[in-house]
């Protein structure tokens, strides 16, 4: 018997070898769909572990004062940033429940317009969450680093840029946080 091997070179089988192939049963083919069964099981097998280690990682945090200190930041960079673009209606809507029963809309827009100074750009410097016996937390600090420059032009001062950093206390109030505006 000839046999073809990779070096298209022919090798002749000796009769021992022969006799043996001729004794082993063929292996039997298993039908296609099970075998496309089988890639299915797998495929899907494969899927539900990347979704259960997706899932895992977009697990908030499990510790109460750094999921506090994430929903503050965020929060918080959300005022800061309505400030700077002037919009007082989206700052007002992140000012504490109890505020914004005692100040209108149209007055914290008034009150926004007289601050003497215009922010240019704010960022969330720290965010500090003390559990102070209470877990989760129910007061944080926040630190903003902030540029500004005044609106009006200041006798014999330059309407120069300035940085600096202001602090803000923010509240939890049920399950969201809250800045807690002074009146």
């Amino acid at each position: 018997m000839t046999v073809m091997t990779l070096s298209n070179a022919p090798t002749t089988m000796t009769a021992p070898l022969a006799d043996h192939a001729a004794t082993v049963p063929p292996r039997p083919q298993a039908p296609a769909r099970s075998v496309h069964r089988s890639a299915t099981r797998w495929a899907l097998a494969w899927a539900a572990c990347a979704a259960a280690l997706l899932a895992a990682c977009a697990t908030p945090p499990r510790d109460p004062v750094a999921a506090a200190q994430a929903t503050v930041q965020q929060r918080a960079q959300q005022r800061a940033d309505a400030i700077v673009r002037q919009d007082a209606a989206a700052a007002y809507a992140l000012a504490s429940p109890a505020y914004r029963r005692l100040v209108t809309p149209d007055v914290y827009a008034v009150r926004r317009a007289a601050v003497p100074v215009q922010w240019l750009s704010a960022r969330v410097h720290q965010v500090d969450c003390p559990l102070d016996g209470a877990e989760p937390p129910v007061r944080c600090t926040v630190r903003l680093e902030i540029t500004s420059q005044p609106r009006l032009p200041l006798p014999g001062a330059a309407r120069a840029p300035f940085s600096g950093f202001v602090q803000e206390t923010w509240v939890r109030d049920g399950d969201q946080w809250w800045m807690l505006e002074e009146l």
